[in-house]
């Protein structure tokens, strides 16, 4: 059996869309997340959406539902890590904000924010009465792969997408070779085979954008509030106080 070795996100959409069978009647085209930009886009028709590609990972959807019903619900929750430079803070605190929110199941009430050009430490009280806490930075090298760690408190245990032993995310297939480093590999699914997770991920999220149900009003309408809360970071950080929704 041969195994198509993908080399782009575009190329991990065709081979998933080829597995199962879909056809899509629109145009479409995959915008990688540039400078300025909080996300990547999906462009259907000459319009761009944004990808929320964090919540198609399945840590990030693991830890959100264990959070909700395997540790007695949720009390708190928080979120350390570092992303390359050139991601920009705010555009990982926007992804971060937004998977909070998702964590703990509620919407944001109150933020205190400290920010500067590379690094956040931000702490959110949620309309439900529970915490959150991020501290972010942006500071490793171009092509560096994002280190994150999501960790969910509850009142019979507590959640964490990586044990506390680990400090980078584990690669599922390592190729070593007479290069200095190994090659590695995600194992997510055969058709997605030569992708990085990230890249795994965003293609997953394209394709369930294309072939299910979507809401893209809905898409836009959240990009929108998680640049409000952006803002709102910013607004702590000047003035040194806590800032109510």
């Amino acid at each position: 059996m041969s195994v198509t070795h993908n080399k782009t996100v575009e190329d991990g959409v065709k081979s998933l869309l080829k597995a199962n069978g879909e056809s899509v009647g629109v145009k479409w085209e995959y915008r990688e997340k540039k400078p300025d930009d909080m996300t990547d886009s999906l462009i259907i028709d000459g319009k761009a959406y944004p990808i929320f590609y964090w919540r198609y990972d399945p840590q990030v959807q693991a830890i959100a539902r264990n959070a909700k019903f395997n540790i007695g619900g949720s009390v708190s929750a928080k979120t350390t890590g570092l992303i390359k430079r050139e991601y920009g803070i705010e555009a990982y605190l926007y992804k971060e904000l937004d998977a909070a929110e998702w964590i703990l199941d509620s919407d944001i009430k109150k933020i205190t924010a400290t920010l500067n050009k590379n690094a956040a430490a931000v702490i959110l009280k949620m309309e439900n009465g529970k915490v959150a806490t991020l501290e972010l930075g942006a500071a490793l090298p171009e092509g560096a792969e994002e280190q994150t760690r999501h960790t969910a408190w509850g009142r019979e245990g507590m959640e964490s997408t990586r044990v506390v032993s680990t400090k980078v995310r584990p690669q599922s297939v390592y190729v070593f070779t007479d290069s200095k480093t190994p090659y590695t590999y995600n194992d997510t699914t055969l058709e997605l085979y030569g992708l990085t997770l990230e890249q795994s991920t965003i293609a997953v999220s394209i394709y369930k954008m294309l072939t299910e149900v979507t809401d893209y009003a809905a898409l836009t309408e959240r990009d929108g509030q998680l640049r409000k809360y952006i803002e709102i970071v910013r607004k702590s950080d000047i003035t040194g106080e806590s800032v109510e929704l």
